[in-house]
């Protein structure tokens, strides 16, 4: 119907129509149930990946229900590449027990970790930064399927994957997560709401940028893959 209106050169209607699918999309898929991100970390080990200035990982240390020495993170820079804000914060993680890892690429994670497996594996906010196809897909649907592909390796029994990401239809058409999954060999994903203000300190950034998701966008969501 989308495509026919667009045929027939009715702009406006055809936008009235994506923002119709989308939130129909988002009524099908969205849990009503409460989700606890925080209670899922605190259940067993951790790992988050592409955590850029690691506040993400500081913003856990600060929940009373999450053990410091439980949680594993990695950045895709090495160290010598990271701000000195970011090299203060990681001093500061060492010391409280986190286990701190660098130049790790998300997308191949046997290789910087062996055959260690996680409760949980955590991916805030990935983005390739570009728009230049990759193999004829969307460069972040390539991101998404083989870190996903990746993960996957290093769960453990009954162990989740969750990935937040901006919640427009722009994001969802871009990362294509169902298809990811199902390509990666894992079950159909749950979406949830995430709000960024529950994790004091978090400030995303995009590499190379000053500013990220959460300060350009205002809705987000957190996708859950099983094996």
């Amino acid at each position: 119907m989308l495509r026919r209106t667009l045929d027939h050169g009715l702009l406006s209607e055809a936008r009235e129509l994506k923002l119709l699918d989308h939130h129909l999309w988002g009524l099908l898929h969205f849990k009503t149930s409460a989700f606890d991100f925080v209670g899922e970390i605190a259940s067993g080990s951790a790992l988050l990946v592409g955590e850029g200035n690691l506040s993400f990982t500081q913003s856990l240390t600060r929940k009373n229900r999450i053990d410091p020495r439980n949680l594993t993170a990695t950045t895709f820079e090495p160290h010598s590449e990271l701000t000195d804000e970011t090299q203060a914060r990681a001093a500061k993680l060492k010391r409280l027990g986190v286990n701190l890892l660098h130049a790790v690429n998300a997308t191949n994670l046997a290789a910087s970790l062996g055959l260690r497996s996680y409760n949980s594996i955590i991916f805030q906010f990935p983005h390739t930064g570009s728009r230049e196809p990759a193999n004829g897909r969307n460069p972040n649907f390539v991101l998404l399927y083989r870190f996903l592909k990746s993960a996957k390796g290093h769960l453990r029994p009954n162990g989740k994957i969750f990935v937040t990401l901006v919640n427009s239809s722009h994001y969802t058409g871009a990362f294509q997560c169902e298809e990811a999954a199902k390509r990666a060999g894992l079950q159909p994903p749950e979406v949830y709401a995430f709000d960024p203000k529950a994790f004091s300190g978090y400030e995303h950034r995009m590499a190379h940028e000053d500013a990220g998701a959460i300060q350009h966008h205002r809705q987000f969501s957190t996708w859950v893959f099983r094996k």
